[in-house]
Protein backbone atom coordinates (compact mmCIF):
# COMPACT_ATOMS: atom_id res chain seq x y z
CA UNK A 1 0.00 0.00 0.00
CA UNK A 2 1.17 3.53 -0.63
CA UNK A 3 -0.41 6.25 1.45
CA UNK A 4 0.07 9.75 0.13
CA UNK A 5 -0.77 13.28 1.26
CA UNK A 6 -0.28 14.81 -2.18
CA UNK A 7 -2.73 15.34 -5.02
CA UNK A 8 -1.74 13.40 -8.09
CA UNK A 9 -3.63 12.08 -11.11
CA UNK A 10 -6.87 13.27 -9.53
CA UNK A 11 -6.23 11.07 -6.47
CA UNK A 12 -7.08 12.93 -3.27
CA UNK A 13 -6.30 11.57 0.16
CA UNK A 14 -8.65 12.83 2.86
CA UNK A 15 -7.34 12.82 6.40
CA UNK A 16 -9.56 12.26 9.41
CA UNK A 17 -9.98 14.88 12.12
CA UNK A 18 -10.99 12.78 15.14
CA UNK A 19 -9.05 12.72 18.37
CA UNK A 20 -6.81 9.70 18.85
CA UNK A 21 -6.51 8.06 22.23
CA UNK A 22 -6.35 4.55 23.52
CA UNK A 23 -4.08 1.69 24.48
CA UNK A 24 -2.10 1.59 21.25
CA UNK A 25 1.33 3.05 20.49
CA UNK A 26 1.49 6.28 18.50
CA UNK A 27 4.66 5.70 16.48
CA UNK A 28 6.14 8.88 15.03
CA UNK A 29 8.91 8.89 12.40
CA UNK A 30 12.27 7.61 13.76
CA UNK A 31 10.62 6.25 16.92
CA UNK A 32 10.99 2.79 18.44
CA UNK A 33 8.78 1.01 20.94
CA UNK A 34 9.57 -2.17 22.81
CA UNK A 35 6.24 -2.07 24.60
CA UNK A 36 3.90 -4.01 22.32
CA UNK A 37 1.82 -6.26 24.55
CA UNK A 38 -1.44 -6.79 22.66
CA UNK A 39 -4.93 -5.33 22.87
CA UNK A 40 -8.54 -6.53 22.69
CA UNK A 41 -11.30 -4.69 20.86
CA UNK A 42 -13.20 -4.48 24.16
CA UNK A 43 -10.41 -2.21 25.40
CA UNK A 44 -10.75 0.23 22.50
CA UNK A 45 -13.98 0.82 20.61
CA UNK A 46 -12.09 2.32 17.67
CA UNK A 47 -10.66 -1.09 16.79
CA UNK A 48 -14.05 -2.45 15.81
CA UNK A 49 -14.90 -2.11 12.14
CA UNK A 50 -15.87 -3.56 8.80
CA UNK A 51 -13.43 -5.64 6.77
CA UNK A 52 -12.90 -4.14 3.31
CA UNK A 53 -10.57 -6.81 1.94
CA UNK A 54 -8.63 -9.91 2.93
CA UNK A 55 -5.64 -10.57 0.70
CA UNK A 56 -3.34 -13.61 0.87
CA UNK A 57 0.16 -13.86 -0.56
CA UNK A 58 2.00 -17.17 -0.54
CA UNK A 59 5.76 -16.77 -0.29
CA UNK A 60 8.92 -18.76 0.20
CA UNK A 61 12.41 -17.86 1.37
CA UNK A 62 15.42 -19.82 0.18
CA UNK A 63 18.99 -19.98 1.36
CA UNK A 64 22.23 -21.93 1.16
CA UNK A 65 22.37 -25.24 3.00
CA UNK A 66 24.48 -28.39 3.11
CA UNK A 67 22.99 -29.50 -0.22
CA UNK A 68 22.99 -26.13 -1.92
CA UNK A 69 20.16 -23.64 -2.14
CA UNK A 70 16.91 -24.89 -0.67
CA UNK A 71 13.67 -23.61 0.85
CA UNK A 72 14.04 -22.35 4.41
CA UNK A 73 10.51 -21.07 4.94
CA UNK A 74 7.15 -21.35 3.18
CA UNK A 75 4.00 -19.62 4.35
CA UNK A 76 1.34 -16.99 3.68
CA UNK A 77 1.16 -13.28 4.49
CA UNK A 78 -2.42 -12.13 5.05
CA UNK A 79 -3.35 -8.46 4.75
CA UNK A 80 -6.73 -7.36 6.14
CA UNK A 81 -7.92 -3.78 5.62
CA UNK A 82 -10.57 -2.64 8.10
CA UNK A 83 -12.60 0.58 8.32
CA UNK A 84 -13.24 1.69 11.90
CA UNK A 85 -16.90 1.93 12.83
CA UNK A 86 -16.09 4.81 15.16
CA UNK A 87 -13.85 7.06 13.04
CA UNK A 88 -14.23 5.73 9.48
CA UNK A 89 -10.44 5.56 9.22
CA UNK A 90 -8.38 2.60 8.06
CA UNK A 91 -6.52 -0.15 9.90
CA UNK A 92 -3.97 -2.27 8.04
CA UNK A 93 -3.74 -5.69 9.69
CA UNK A 94 -1.09 -8.29 8.86
CA UNK A 95 -0.71 -11.93 9.82
CA UNK A 96 1.70 -14.80 9.09
CA UNK A 97 -0.08 -18.09 8.59
CA UNK A 98 0.20 -21.61 7.16
CA UNK A 99 3.93 -21.92 7.82
CA UNK A 100 5.51 -25.19 6.73
CA UNK A 101 6.68 -26.82 9.96
CA UNK A 102 8.91 -29.22 8.01
CA UNK A 103 11.32 -26.38 7.21
CA UNK A 104 13.87 -24.89 9.55
CA UNK A 105 13.44 -21.15 8.94
CA UNK A 106 12.04 -18.88 11.67
CA UNK A 107 10.55 -15.44 10.96
CA UNK A 108 12.32 -12.62 12.75
CA UNK A 109 10.68 -9.42 11.50
CA UNK A 110 8.77 -7.70 8.71
CA UNK A 111 9.19 -4.25 7.16
CA UNK A 112 6.13 -2.67 5.52
CA UNK A 113 6.27 0.58 3.55
CA UNK A 114 3.57 3.13 2.74
CA UNK A 115 3.08 5.18 5.91
CA UNK A 116 4.79 8.44 5.00
CA UNK A 117 2.83 11.52 6.11
CA UNK A 118 0.32 9.85 8.43
CA UNK A 119 -0.21 9.51 12.12
CA UNK A 120 0.35 5.79 12.63
CA UNK A 121 -0.50 3.75 15.72
CA UNK A 122 0.54 0.13 16.18
CA UNK A 123 -0.18 -2.97 18.29
CA UNK A 124 -1.34 -6.56 17.87
CA UNK A 125 -4.62 -8.33 18.70
CA UNK A 126 -4.68 -10.73 21.62
CA UNK A 127 -8.32 -11.69 22.22
CA UNK A 128 -8.75 -15.28 23.34
CA UNK A 129 -10.64 -15.85 20.09
CA UNK A 130 -7.96 -14.24 17.90
CA UNK A 131 -6.04 -16.68 15.72
CA UNK A 132 -2.30 -17.11 16.02
CA UNK A 133 0.36 -17.86 18.59
CA UNK A 134 2.48 -14.72 19.05
CA UNK A 135 2.51 -11.04 18.24
CA UNK A 136 5.52 -8.77 17.61
CA UNK A 137 7.25 -7.50 20.73
CA UNK A 138 8.56 -4.26 19.25
CA UNK A 139 8.04 -1.85 16.39
CA UNK A 140 10.13 0.88 14.79
CA UNK A 141 9.40 3.56 12.20
CA UNK A 142 11.93 4.86 9.69
CA UNK A 143 13.25 8.42 9.81
CA UNK A 144 11.12 9.47 6.84
CA UNK A 145 8.04 7.79 8.34
CA UNK A 146 7.43 5.53 5.37
CA UNK A 147 8.57 2.16 6.75
CA UNK A 148 7.30 0.20 9.74
CA UNK A 149 9.38 -2.62 11.18
CA UNK A 150 7.57 -5.19 13.35
CA UNK A 151 10.01 -7.44 15.24
CA UNK A 152 9.07 -10.85 16.71
CA UNK A 153 12.48 -11.57 18.20
CA UNK A 154 12.61 -15.35 18.63
CA UNK A 155 8.96 -15.71 19.70
CA UNK A 156 7.53 -17.00 16.41
CA UNK A 157 8.69 -20.61 16.21
CA UNK A 158 8.83 -22.59 12.97
CA UNK A 159 5.31 -23.62 11.95
CA UNK A 160 3.59 -21.15 14.31
CA UNK A 161 1.20 -18.45 13.09
CA UNK A 162 1.25 -14.84 14.19
CA UNK A 163 -1.49 -12.82 15.77
CA UNK A 164 -2.92 -9.97 13.71
CA UNK A 165 -0.55 -7.00 14.10
CA UNK A 166 -1.72 -3.68 12.76
CA UNK A 167 -1.16 -0.04 11.86
CA UNK A 168 -4.01 2.45 12.36
CA UNK A 169 -3.77 5.55 10.17
CA UNK A 170 -5.56 8.90 10.30
CA UNK A 171 -7.14 8.70 6.85
CA UNK A 172 -10.36 7.26 5.47
CA UNK A 173 -9.21 6.95 1.85
CA UNK A 174 -6.04 5.67 0.28
CA UNK A 175 -4.26 4.95 -2.95
CA UNK A 176 -2.11 1.89 -3.51
CA UNK A 177 1.15 2.76 -5.23
CA UNK A 178 4.22 0.53 -5.19
CA UNK A 179 4.60 -0.52 -1.57
CA UNK A 180 6.62 -3.47 -0.31
CA UNK A 181 6.60 -5.92 2.56
CA UNK A 182 9.99 -7.50 3.29
CA UNK A 183 10.02 -10.57 5.54
CA UNK A 184 13.24 -11.59 7.31
CA UNK A 185 14.27 -14.89 8.86
CA UNK A 186 16.48 -15.23 11.93
CA UNK A 187 19.52 -15.95 9.73
CA UNK A 188 18.99 -12.76 7.70
CA UNK A 189 17.55 -14.30 4.53
CA UNK A 190 14.50 -12.40 3.25
CA UNK A 191 11.86 -12.03 0.56
CA UNK A 192 10.06 -8.91 -0.67
CA UNK A 193 6.42 -8.89 -1.69
CA UNK A 194 5.39 -6.05 -3.99
CA UNK A 195 1.98 -4.38 -4.03
CA UNK A 196 0.87 -2.12 -6.88
CA UNK A 197 -2.17 -0.36 -8.24
CA UNK A 198 -5.64 0.63 -7.07
CA UNK A 199 -8.84 -1.38 -7.42
CA UNK A 200 -12.05 0.73 -7.47
CA UNK A 201 -14.33 -2.21 -6.62
CA UNK A 202 -15.13 -0.97 -3.11
CA UNK A 203 -16.19 2.66 -2.50
CA UNK A 204 -14.65 4.71 0.30
CA UNK A 205 -15.95 8.04 1.67
CA UNK A 206 -15.11 10.73 -0.87
CA UNK A 207 -13.19 8.45 -3.22
CA UNK A 208 -12.81 4.95 -4.60
CA UNK A 209 -9.82 2.86 -3.75
CA UNK A 210 -8.86 -0.62 -2.71
CA UNK A 211 -5.48 -2.16 -2.22
CA UNK A 212 -4.64 -4.86 -4.71
CA UNK A 213 -1.49 -6.83 -5.25
CA UNK A 214 0.00 -7.78 -8.57
CA UNK A 215 2.87 -10.17 -8.42
CA UNK A 216 5.40 -11.36 -5.93
CA UNK A 217 9.06 -10.50 -6.21
CA UNK A 218 11.23 -13.19 -4.71
CA UNK A 219 14.23 -11.18 -3.65
CA UNK A 220 16.65 -12.80 -1.23
CA UNK A 221 19.09 -10.65 0.65
CA UNK A 222 21.07 -10.59 3.87
CA UNK A 223 20.95 -8.01 6.62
Amino acid sequence: MKLSTTIGSAIIIACGSAAYAGAVVDLAPSQFTGGLSGIMNTQMEELRGATLVDYYQDFSITGEGDRGESALYEGTLMTRIVRSNQTGNLHFNYRFMAGNDQLEGMISRIEVSGYDGFQTRVEFRNELTSPGDSGPNSAERSLDGDMLNFDFGTDLATGEESRFFFAMVDTDTYYADAATATIYLQNGESVSLSIYGANPAVPTPGALGLLSAAGLISVRRRR
